[in-house]
């Protein structure tokens, strides 16, 4: 092919005249020859014509399945809008009419559940031809078993609901120890409806349970969702079927039930709460305490078991050292878990052979929980001291009566006497205080400011668990972990002027594993501890702050390094957890700041085409809520495709960076689905 002077090949030149010129054919699309076809056959107008109604039965089918969902949406927002309202109020609040809220917020999901079943049940038998609709009428069932469930529990808890309000609906709810064997009546009347809930949420796990390989996160998140929702309705309904004989134990409905009660000063921090300064017991029958006292922790005090029983446990060698190893069972436990340290301080009690032993359980009561108490209360006349104590001189009282007694047992014996008076004042607390005393109890019992343990029964220590009123540490295998736990070896009352930050890097690898880099930090400034009642009133032996800390995570954990950590640290080795033990030191009107990095075994899950990253931070017994702030970075190449709680922010550097901000006044849960390359 020649070119012309253009540069242009000749035969499509400019310049090029052309003597013929073929007409070109202008290519037709599929559908203008479908067309043209149709109009030249019979069969064509059938055709085209039942292709348009296969379209607008199409387009009407998106449209009512779309309805249908957004019903349910609106009404799923709505009864979590009254839920949420819920459960911000304080327990003080709660009225009949926040539970009716309730039943008319549940009985609107399910009419319009059943209104999108009714809707869309013309497409059931072609749910096999499209796995989006299978899915949608999968979900419609289990969330109508899920909405049925919730209805059949409200229904069985409302005679006791009634009962507690005094049927009126503006009414808030009040509880006394001694309406326990009318709260067990109204719990039996409810009985049959918590077994027709219990089939109901079974049938919603026979349902889910054919979501086994989700690849929509939407569906995913919704199946998630849906199975959270029914654990905690199976969780809150085997307490109710068994309540009955739970509270008839609890209470010595059937026979008198002894406690021994821990009070626990958290000014002076322990693993598990604080230094034991008093201690208690009670007696328990048909729902009252028929008899009770207090008395000063001494060598002598509780009456200690014989030297010859210590080999009943063994202290480790990195926790305080007694002379005499057998006051660690009482007030030296080294263990975060209350259970544990209840059990210790159980049996010392009870080898001691002392009053109203065998105990059946323990109470513990932190400085925090007293405090709590005293604002329900209102005020307490001590006897023999003519003081008034309320929650805001609480402390100075104690530690003003300290300085100025003759003794050290003094400060002791006033808060023996003024426990007493407090056991003595709620039993005759009026309807008002009693509604202020449930509501304090409660936020302690949420916050380990109150603390409850069982001897040799499961049921009543399972139920406890799963209200979060036991302070049982959970077990830290396959997801990511953090607890920090502080022990003032200093014996110094210095605590709350000691305010401690947490902030966690969790960095995750392709395999699934975390390196992790936890700082401990601590702020002990003048201008803080300069209006402590405990400081100003001279009551310490070392003002600066000794600890010896404790930074448990994922068993099978190895520590890699250090920052700012003077002494050697001891790895101690569970089959729940890894801890790294250390001394530290805080000087007077100082911060400081601690740092661990260590490696973890793959902690992260695999959930249907997603990975799934699930951090528990665990709250020390006794410490106020504190900040932790958690950043999580992605392994190279992921994606976060949804977060729990709400991200505080997100960065792009490299790896995708999460930001979350938690106070720790309970525990936390913080959760992450990504996709990964």
């Amino acid at each position: 092919m020649s070119e012309s002077p253009s540069g242009f090949p000749a035969e499509t030149s400019i310049e090029a005249p052309s003597v013929h010129r073929e007409r070109r054919r202008r290519k037709r699309t599929f559908w203008q020859r479908l067309l043209r076809r149709v109009r030249h056959t019979s069969w064509g107008l059938v055709f085209l014509t039942a292709l348009v109604v296969l379209a607008v039965l199409a387009v009407g089918v998106l449209v009512v399945v779309t309805n249908a969902r957004n019903k349910v949406e609106d009404s799923w927002q709505s009864l979590s809008r009254v839920i949420g309202t819920i459960n911000q109020k304080p327990g003080t609040e709660l009225t009949l009419a926040d539970f009716e809220r309730l039943q008319t917020g549940v009985d609107d999901l399910l009419n319009a559940l059943q209104n999108a079943t009714a809707q869309t049940s013309f497409l059931r038998f072609a749910a096999g031809l499209n796995e989006e609709w299978a899915q949608t009428f999968l979900l419609l069932d289990a969330a109508q078993e899920l909405g049925q469930a919730a209805s059949t529990i409200l229904a069985g808890v409302e005679p006791t609901l009634f009962f507690l309000t005094g049927g009126e609906s503006a009414e808030s709810m009040t509880i006394q120890v001694s309406a326990g064997e009318r709260i067990v009546e109204q719990l039996r009347l409810g009985q049959g409806q918590f077994v027709s809930a219990q089939q109901h949420l079974h049938r919603v796990r026979e349902i889910l349970a054919q979501f086994s390989d989700v690849s929509s996160v939407t569906w995913l998140s919704t199946v998630r969702n849906l199975g959270a929702y029914t654990s905690q309705l199976e969780n809150l309904n085997a307490i109710l079927l068994n309540g009955p004989g739970l509270l008839t134990r609890a209470l010595g409905l059937d026979a008198a039930r002894n406690y021994l009660v821990l009070a626990q000063n958290s000014d002076e921090i322990r693993p598990a709460g604080g230094y034991i300064s008093t201690y208690g017991w009670l007696e328990v029958r048909n729902a009252r305490i028929i008899d009770y006292d207090y008395s000063p922790t001494t060598e002598r005090s509780p009456i200690p078991p014989s030297e010859r029983t210590v080999t009943e446990f063994a202290v480790p060698a990195w926790w305080l050292q007694y002379e005499s190893p057998i006051y660690a069972a009482w007030d030296g436990s080294w263990s975060p878990d209350f259970p544990t340290t209840a059990e210790m301080a159980a049996w010392y009690y009870d080898s001691g052979r002392n009053p109203h032993a065998p105990v059946n359980g323990v109470i513990a009561i932190d400085t925090v929980g007293f405090e709590y108490i005293l604002e329900g209360l209102g005020t307490v006349v001590v006897p023999g001291y003519q003081e008034i104590v309320t929650a805001e001189n609480f402390r100075e009282m104690v530690y003003k009566i300290r300085a100025e007694g003759a003794a050290d047992l003094e400060h002791k014996r006033f808060l023996a006497a003024l426990y007493r008076q407090i056991l003595g004042d709620w039993q005759r607390v009026d309807r008002t205080r009693g509604v202020e005393l449930v509501g304090a109890v409660l936020r302690a019992l949420q916050e380990k400011h109150i603390m409850l343990y069982f001897r040799d029964d499961a049921a009543l220590n399972q139920a406890v668990d799963i209200l979060g009123w036991s302070g049982r540490q959970q077990p830290a295998i396959e997801h990511d972990y953090v607890l920090v736990a502080d022990a003032n070896i200093g014996a110094s009352k210095i605590g709350q002027s000691v305010v401690r930050h947490l902030t966690y890097d969790a960095n995750i690898q392709a395999d699934g594993a975390v390196a992790g880099r936890l700082t401990v930090s601590y702020d002990y400034f003048a201008t803080v501890a300069e209006s402590d009642p405990a400081i100003v009133n001279g009551h310490y032996l070392d003002i600066d702050y000794d600890n010896l800390l404790q930074v448990f995570v994922p068993a099978s954990s190895t520590l890699i390094g250090t920052d700012n950590v003077d002494y050697e640290v001891v790895t101690s080795r569970g089959d729940a957890h890894t801890a790294f033990v250390v001394k530290t030191h805080v000087a007077y009107n100082s911060g400081e700041r601690f740092q661990f990095l260590y490696n973890t075994p793959p902690v992260v899950r695999t959930d249907g085409p997603y990975r799934h990253y699930r951090l528990l931070i665990q709250k020390q017994p006794g410490t106020r809520g504190e900040a932790i702030s958690v950043q999580v970075t992605l392994p190279p190449g992921a994606r976060m495709v949804s977060a729990s709680p709400e991200v505080l922010a997100s960065y792009e550097l490299e790896r995708q960076i999460l930001e979350f901000r938690v106070t720790l006044e309970t525990d936390r849960w913080i959760e992450v689905y990504y996709t990964t390359n």
